[in-house]
């Protein structure tokens, strides 16, 4: 009876301490991405430093932005000198121009992390497949899991190589594992 209880506390202790360990190393991919390789900020493409209210579609395009016609949601009207509103036929979105640039730089850089994450977490699941000690079966399996699942949300915009990045990795993850499991029969 004794054994049993401590072969219990062994998968137990086995279990958590791998929880433990995923999460730490998903946080240290994140951090050591982000330390390594900083992504674009948006101040850098759209620094504005005035908050002038434009309220006509000409002095709009003149600061580059986009012009949208009334029915969207700011503002409504812009009170003159005598307190009374002006209504404003549509709102100017300063930051268009700059702001399609910034979004430019972020998919290049979402897709350079959905390459890291992808390749670590690949790596780790195989390492959690090969390997035959339980804590790092399971925390190769998780955390590999894991850091693939967040290369795609990071990188959804572009999905056709999302969705063949993913198809290697079934192909070959899964026959990989279908051998190894297979193995133990």
């Amino acid at each position: 009876m004794e054994n049993k209880k401590l072969s219990v506390n062994k998968i137990a202790l086995t279990i958590i301490v791998s929880i433990i360990l995923t999460t730490i190393m998903v946080s240290l991919v994140n951090v050591g991405l982000s330390i390594f390789f900083e992504g674009p900020d948006y101040e850098n493409y759209c620094n504005f430093k005035t908050q002038e209210i434009i309220i006509t579609q000409e002095k709009c395009e003149q600061v580059n932005g986009k012009w949208n016609p009334e029915g969207q949601t700011y503002p409504k009207a812009v009170p003159d000198m005598n307190g009374e509103s002006e209504p404003i036929e549509g709102y100017c979105d300063r930051d268009f121009e700059c702001r399609q640039d910034w979004e430019k730089a972020q998919e290049s850089y979402n897709q350079k992390r959905f390459y890291v994450f992808t390749v670590i977490g690949f790596i780790l699941l195989l390492i959690g497949l090969f390997t035959v000690e339980a804590m790092f079966q399971i925390t190769g399996l998780a955390t590999g899991g894991i850091l693939v699942f967040e290369g795609i949300v990071t990188n959804f915009e572009n999905k056709i190589t999302v969705f063949i990045a993913l198809l290697l990795i079934l192909i070959v993850f899964g026959i990989v594992a279908w051998r190894i499991i297979n193995k133990y029969k």
